[in-house]
């Protein structure tokens, strides 16, 4: 059995202590249910607890829950309860009836006996590339999932769009799905998204724009740049003419605090557009 152990350092309830430390609330909810070990005991509940105590949370063992499948991770970050990978474009992340990115996660967990089942923190269209976090535990889930409703998590992507777009300012729209078109439109009653969009470079019929999400709404990237009259090269479904493999979406930056040791972590991972930027 694995374990996170903790030390106490001033007088403080368990449910204080365990929201200090980034918990969610649910997670904080499991751990008084299915128990604790307060120096060694196994405890249920909120206690008072006192200096130097000793707090260690359990972490259950799981079945993988995706059939191993030997691929190709690319590994940007890895920790005891963390792992930023790379995503190429054109894979899934877990569609049933294909091979995704969830069966070769599943084998290089089995490969390095993490036995816990596969746990997306940020999704990725099959399109888009770029940097994905994977938590290994149900816990670490709960705490960057919480990270990102709060908006405490900075992602940014990197968009190659039709023109040349000059812009460093804050988009705002709001985002709705329609059934009959299969896709999300700009609507009156649909939800807020937000992204600040920045030029990094022109080319003569395409522009390089940095994107950094502050809302979490699906498409908003790809929605927003078509709004502007910039649709994303490749992204056929919001505009774009040029019919390619995949739409040029990366995902380049993060920005976190890691969920046991609250370390500062900064990945960048940049992408080469080829063919376009050149």
């Amino acid at each position: 059995m694995k374990y996170l152990s903790y030390k106490v350092k001033e007088g403080i309830q368990t449910r204080k202590f365990l929201k200090d430390l980034g918990f969610s609330k649910r997670s904080i909810e499991q751990i008084l249910k299915e128990g604790y070990l307060l120096n060694e005991k196994k405890v249920y509940k909120s206690q008072k607890l006192k200096a130097s105590d000793q707090v260690k949370i359990p972490i259950p063992e799981e079945e993988i829950d995706y059939e191993p499948i030997a691929g190709k991770i690319k590994i940007a970050y890895e920790d005891e309860n963390t792992l930023v990978i790379n995503k190429d474009p054109g894979i899934t992340m877990n569609s049933m009836g294909q091979v995704s990115l969830a069966n070769h996660l599943a084998y290089y967990f089995k490969e390095k006996n993490i036995k816990a089942k596969i746990r997306f923190v940020n999704r990725l269209d099959m399109s888009t590339s770029g940097l994905l976090i994977v938590a290994k535990n149900k816990f670490a889930q709960g705490y960057y999932q919480d990270l990102i409703e709060k908006n405490l998590m900075e992602k940014k992507y990197l968009a190659l769009v039709e023109g040349r777009l000059d812009i460093d300012r804050e988009v705002r729209i709001n985002i709705a799905y329609h059934e009959e078109d299969k896709k999300y439109k700009v609507s009156e009653n649909g939800k807020l998204a937000r992204t600040i969009f920045k030029t990094v470079k022109t080319y003569d019929e395409f522009s390089l724009i940095e994107c950094k999400i502050l809302t979490g709404k699906t498409h908003q990237i790809r929605l927003s740049l078509s709004s502007l009259g910039h649709p994303i090269v490749g992204d056929r479904l919001y505009g774009s003419d040029i019919d390619i493999e995949r739409f040029y979406l990366h995902s380049y930056f993060l920005k976190f605090k890691s969920f046991y040791g609250k370390e500062n972590i900064s990945i960048k991972y940049p992408y080469d557009f080829k063919g376009f930027t050149s």
